[in-house]
């Protein structure tokens, strides 16, 4: 067995090696990549949790969002991605190359006011999307948590909630700037603690919360993976996500081979 397992892993090595020496149309070194969790820039969403926005196109949210790209645009993405199933990147590039030509207005979204706006200062001729969506039943994990008695589980994690809520209500009039480098802090990536929580609801039998979770870790690994699949090596990528993604992102692509995670946090402060 060890003598197969050795000679697989040699012809694996192999295998790769010769990859490598043919593979000479892609540049060389780490895929730089951003992450820059947001929060809903038009309000509500579907969100267990939803910080208020008052009108991000006024004239004073404007200039601050225009300080948001002059800071970000020092990173030099060579590739912009947003949270949007690829399904849709056909229309959310029909309606970037409309505006550029004068032909239709921005909206308020999160994906226009920063990827579509700081796609053009760049000169991108598109942007890209990834998203993939397979559901989290709350109801459904708490529901479990409550028949199998798991009392501690249903206080921990409101608990939780109510951090975030306070967490978000601390700088609800703040500029969009402050509001971003709370959504990219350590204290926000924290948060992600409640999956876990919610990951023990049921039984033995019938862990409800362990298969939603995994279903949790598993759509942001897909995200992860079409990011991948996405950017060149050697490219700079900035990823427009909401804040809740973050922390697996942010995980997957510090571990994967290959890529190299930038802070946004050293361009927003």
């Amino acid at each position: 067995m060890l003598k197969q397992f050795a000679g697989l892993l040699g012809a694996l090595i192999f295998a790769s090696s010769a990859y490598a020496q043919n593979d000479d149309t892609r540049p060389a070194g780490d895929t730089q990549v951003m992450v820059l969790g947001t929060f809903h820039f038009t309000g509500g969403g579907s969100d267990y949790v939803n910080p208020e926005v008052d009108d991000f196109l006024s004239p004073r949210r404007q200039q601050e969002i225009a300080d948001i790209l002059d800071r970000i645009e020092a990173f030099q993405p060579d590739r912009i991605i947003v949270e949007l199933e690829p399904e849709h990147e056909d229309w959310i590039n029909d309606r970037y190359r409309a505006w550029r030509a004068g032909e239709a207005e921005l909206t308020v979204n999160e994906r226009d006011q920063i990827g579509l706006r700081l796609a053009a200062r760049m000169g991108h001729e598109q942007v890209w999307a990834v998203d993939y969506q397979n559901g989290m039943d709350f109801q459904a994990m708490l529901g479990a948590a409550q028949e199998a008695g798991q009392t501690y589980l249903l206080e921990a994690f409101q608990q939780t909630i109510g951090e975030v809520e306070v967490f978000f209500s601390r700088n609800a009039d703040g500029t969009i700037r402050a509001r971003l480098i709370d959504a990219n802090s350590a204290e926000m990536l924290d948060f992600h603690r409640m999956y876990l929580w919610l990951a023990q609801a049921g039984t033995v039998e019938d862990p409800v919360g362990a298969h939603q979770m995994a279903a949790w870790w598993g759509r942001n690994l897909i995200i992860f993976a079409r990011i991948a699949q996405i950017a060149q090596p050697g490219e700079r990528v900035l990823v427009i996500y909401g804040a809740g993604h973050k922390y697996l992102l942010d995980y997957y692509i510090r571990e994967a081979p290959g890529f190299t995670l930038v802070d946004p946090l050293d361009y927003l402060h």
